[in-house]
């Protein structure tokens, strides 16, 4: 049967392997390279190895072994035996430098069924190791690897039916901790894993299928690709990944053979291949510029001598992204009720008489609107149908202290809400438009005008007026003008003291149109900030702006832009014409909050809330909800720790 009739209706990972089984085939005619055989090797005592690694102590080389019978053996470089747990039964580990002469270990204990950590470092010059914490696991680990990120170490666990989790691994009062992140998902038969923390790229080795190559963090798309395919590897069982950080080789197992790949280059032919005589290797690694190689449930490492392959070129240009600083995360609202893409836009109602007692609206874009306190608690929710963007103004009325308004692409128009003195929430109902598919929007007073920008999202923006009415029922929009702009729009905000717009064109930049001026037919809007894929990213998103009018503030007041391709969120000055800088909002380990990621719409307060915001609020919508993973949400953050972060005028 020809191969493409095998592709409709499975699974991806199977189509990874019909693929490559699809493609070009190594000519198995082609001569194998003969044979190496090891120069000697070092025998070990009652260890029963299926790993080494090496590493340094000291200035001393040694190697680190998973032992079946005695947990963890480490031996000096010719052998001889240093240490050992003599306890357990351990077949992988990982292993990551926390320090000079200080190593942390991930071992599973198949007696015990649980994950431990370990130090191994010196006592007076000698090595010893230290238990610091273990989790139960309801499967064996089978591929274990260490991941830096962000200052943390992150832990990959993958059991023997192919359920990978990562963890961040850190110290309590006592015992260390594992806290999880999020799932992730390979299927059966993964053999080991290594994390490349220079590129942030996770590496799984997955017989018969190949290597795969995903973002190592949680915040980024996983955007998971073949690093190594099985044509490449010519053998069905294949693993033992280890790194060799300084030169830029991967070097795992494969058959007789042991292979080393450039990490910087996936897709290509390895640059080292060669068959070892009389053994099949199972782990390999390089120290002393010899090749080390162990077989399954072996008491000998096998030396070879052998021309190892040079350190990668790129390794010496290779420039990891910038480093984006990164502000805690303060607080989270509840995950919201529907699945996939769905959490969108905030907005924050101060309330003036209780500051503590403000509140967060926030859009469910396959639902409607949420109302939730400061503490994320929600207290209300307005199943109006599909709203993308909220904004809102306080206003002077009989009944209501501000209106909320919000697009809605379910009936295509404009969700007005009222709120009340004691911050209750009314639905004032829904205002259609001449428009295809309402998208972003923002409020602002002109006068005793409250006023609205809504852009369509394959069309110009509109400019609406919200007259008030003296019921629920009676309110209206006026349309005023219409923008015409050059693609997309969804973020935008005004500036009600300077009457300016801005709004985020996704692609393009960040633009700045005085109102007054364009009303009056003698301005269009100016591009102030393009896109440059470090400042800001595509897409740019949600918009806020900062306001601190305190006597003195000066130039306190900014303007804050999500931008999505980098997970970070831009600071403009107030008018937008300098950059200021730029953050990151991170994982709280001590509240149990991951960071954000992927974030559409914003907004920011400078009103004293409480003493967890005291100099004010950003809210922001988080577009991956980890630790656990749940469905969407928005982070809360603490302006005066972005100030602190941010070395920002106090």
């Amino acid at each position: 049967m020809a191969c493409k009739a095998f592709l409709s209706g499975v699974v991806v990972l199977a189509m990874v392997g019909l693929i490559s089984a699809c493609g070009p085939q190594i000519d198995k005619t082609t001569a194998e390279p003969e044979p190496i055989t090891a120069d000697n090797a070092l025998a070990l005592r009652d260890v029963v190895s299926s790993q080494l690694a090496p590493l340094q102590l000291g200035g001393s080389d040694y190697l680190l072994l998973a032992s079946e019978k005695r947990g963890l053996v480490l031996v000096d470089a010719e052998g001889g035996e240093k240490l050992a747990l003599d306890g357990g039964t351990v077949e992988r580990f990982a292993l990551q430098q926390q320090a000079q002469d200080s190593w942390l270990i991930a071992v599973y204990d198949e007696d015990s069924g649980e994950l431990q950590l370990r130090l191994l470092d010196l006592e007076e010059g000698s090595p010893r190791i230290r238990y610091l914490g273990a989790m139960a696991t309801s499967a064996p680990q089978v591929a274990m690897c260490f991941s830096r990120q962000a200052g943390r170490t992150h832990l990959f666990a993958i059991d023997e039916n192919g359920l990978g989790h990562e963890y961040v691994v850190h110290p309590r009062e006592q015992a260390w901790q594992f806290t999880g992140v999020r799932p992730l998902y390979f299927g059966e038969q993964v053999s080991s894993c290594v994390v490349d923390d220079r590129s942030g790229k996770l590496l799984v080795a997955q017989p018969p299928l190949g290597i795969w190559s995903l973002n190592a963090d949680a915040e980024m798309d996983e955007a998971r690709e073949v690093f190594a395919a099985s044509a490449e590897l010519a053998e069905e069982a294949f693993g033992g990944l280890w790194l060799d950080g300084v030169s830029g080789n991967l070097w795992l197992t494969a058959g007789h053979k042991v292979l080393a790949f450039n990490i910087n280059t996936p897709r290509q032919k390895p640059h080292f291949a060669e068959v070892l005589a009389n053994m099949e290797p199972v782990s390999a690694a390089v120290q002393r510029g010899a090749l080390l190689a162990l077989e399954e449930e072996s008491d000998q490492i096998h030396r070879f001598a052998v021309a190892l392959p040079e350190p990668a070129p790129e390794m010496q240009a290779f420039r990891g992204p910038i480093e984006i600083p990164r502000v805690r995360a303060s607080g989270q609202t509840v995950p919201v009720q529907s699945g996939g893409d769905a959490a969108d836009d905030p907005a924050i109602w101060v309330n003036p008489a209780n500051p503590a007692a403000s509140l967060i609206l926030g859009t469910d874009k396959k639902s409607g609107l949420s109302v939730y306190d400061l503490n994320g608690k929600l207290l209300e929710h307005f199943a109006v149908g599909r709203v993308n963007n909220v904004d809102l103004r306080p206003m002077q009325h009989g009944k209501f202290v501000a209106i909320a308004a919000a697009t809605n692409r379910t009936d295509p128009g404009v969700s007005l809400f009222g709120i009340t003195a004691d911050g209750q929430v009314e639905h004032l109902g829904l205002r259609n438009l001449e428009m295809d598919d309402p998208y972003g929007l923002c409020v602002y007073r002109k006068g005793a005008d409250l006023m609205a920008w809504v852009s369509d999202k394959e069309g110009p923006v509109q400019l609406l007026q919200i007259v008030p009415g003296s019921g629920n029922v009676d309110w209206s929009l006026k349309k005023v003008a219409t923008l015409a702009v050059a693609s997309q729009v969804e973020g935008c905000v005004v500036d009600d003291e300077m009457q300016m717009l801005f709004f985020g064109e996704e692609d393009g930049g960040i633009w700045r149109l005085d109102i007054a001026a364009f009303l009056g037919g003698e301005a269009k809007p100016q591009l102030i900030a393009a896109v440059d894929g470090e400042r800001l990213a595509a897409d740019v998103e949600g918009m806020g702006l900062y306001v601190n009018n305190q006597e003195g503030a000066g130039d306190k007041s900014y303007l804050v832009v999500s931008s999505q391709g980098n997970n970070s969120y831009a600071l403009f000055s107030r008018d937008g014409s300098q950059f200021v800088g730029h953050f990151k909002v991170d994982i709280n380990l001590d509240k149990n909050l991951d960071g954000s990621s992927e974030t559409d719409g914003l907004e920011v307060s400078s009103a004293a809330f409480s003493s967890d915001y005291p100099q004010g609020l950003l809210v922001v919508q988080d577009g991956r909800n980890r630790m656990p993973s749940q469905t969407q949400n928005f982070k809360l953050v603490s302006w005066a720790d972005i100030a602190e972060t941010l070395n920002l005028p106090q």
